[in-house]
């Protein structure tokens, strides 16, 4: 007989169960998944639509974002659009998020919404081309980008979070300003599990991607590492052992995608505010390709999505064999990781 304590991983947010392994999204993963909620009883029950753009000679970055809690029948999200180095949301040279919304909002399911600040997502296509618009003309800012795929999307092992490529043309505005977009951008979808609002005894874990060209592209999402983070507290280090900080992630070179199956990552944060200033990481695919990568932010903005967790969001600029590439480092900071700092 087992005696160890069965974890029920339908209860688990996806950044706290491994999933090794990848698969490819169909038309159908680009609407709302009603059905996966069935067994998820918690009301953070969560799905979402992360879509995001920058223009890095600018250091101009930007996060869209649709929140669905299915079992409070509510929305939230809108986006923020910053420049350089931001101490929170508030100080975006865009901002302007929702926190709750009915979600009738969402009643043509994603084929095409708008928010009551102006924000919407069109499907023009499931998979390859998105439309997405807003316009505050009080404050004369505007986004309006076109979303196309370059690479297939890349599904979780669990079935219900993927990434995908894009490349992003079009325009913003920022007080009557107007900036020209064109850049990649790895857009995120997640279903069918809750997401926790209760302070969580974790090390710093970090969703990375980026992206080099149409055939270079990675995500990888791990916690910090005991090894590596010599201001991690040994209770922390403890709940989460350097062999299990890689939960997933994937990597597409040379019109080949292949799940990660370890990873190392090295963090310099900036005192006071945890900005990821610099990344070392490196990570072997289940094609035995290794990859040694290095990164440099370029702009930074915190946000509390509740108020249990801070999250910075940070525009990094990659290295890897000579190639220069842009993205995200999104990291989640919880209080007793925070508390134990000098």
């Amino acid at each position: 007989m087992d005696d160890k304590v069965k974890v029920d991983e339908s209860s688990l947010p996806f950044y706290l169960k491994q999933s090794r392994g990848v698969g490819l999204i169909t038309p159908k993963d680009d609407l709302l998944h009603p059905d996966s909620f069935k067994g998820v009883t918690d009301d953070s029950a969560t799905e979402t639509q992360y879509f995001g753009f920058s223009i890095p000679e600018e250091n101009i970055h930007a996060v869209t974002y649709l929140w669905w809690h299915p079992n409070l029948k509510v929305c939230s999200g809108g986006l923020y659009v910053f420049k350089g180095f931001k101490n929170q949301m508030i100080d975006s040279e865009i901002c302007d998020w929702r926190t709750y919304m009915s979600d009738k909002v969402i009643g043509n399911d994603l084929h095409e919404y708008r928010f009551d600040n102006g924000y919407g997502v069109k499907i023009l296509e499931p998979n390859k081309l998105f439309h997405l618009t807003y316009e505050d003309t009080e404050r004369k800012n505007s986004v309006d980008l076109k979303f196309e795929a370059v690479q297939p999307g890349v599904m979780w092992a669990d079935g219900n979070h993927f990434e995908q490529t894009m490349k992003v043309r079009g325009s913003l505005t920022i007080k009557g300003k107007t900036y020209k977009v064109d850049c990649y951008n790895v857009r995120d979808r997640s279903w069918g599990k809750p997401r926790p609002e209760k302070s969580m005894a974790m090390p710093p874990a970090s969703w990375m991607v980026c992206t080099f060209n149409d055939n270079f592209s990675f995500n990888c999402t791990m916690f910090d590492q005991a090894r590596n983070n010599p201001l991690l507290p040994a209770n922390l280090a403890a709940s989460m052992p350097d062999d299990k900080s890689l939960v997933g992630g994937w990597v597409i070179h040379d019109g080949k995608v292949g799940g990660l199956v370890s990873a190392d990552k090295r963090v310099v944060r900036a005192p006071g505010t945890q900005v990821s200033t610099g990344i070392d990481l490196s990570f072997v695919d289940e094609h035995d390709r290794e990859f040694k990568l290095r990164a440099t932010a370029i702009a930074s903005c915190a946000q509390q999505p509740t108020h249990n967790v801070l999250v910075r969001i940070n525009l990094m600029r990659w290295e890897c064999n000579g190639l220069v590439g842009y993205g995200d480092n999104q990291e989640n900071f919880w209080a007793d990781y925070l508390h134990a700092q000098p």
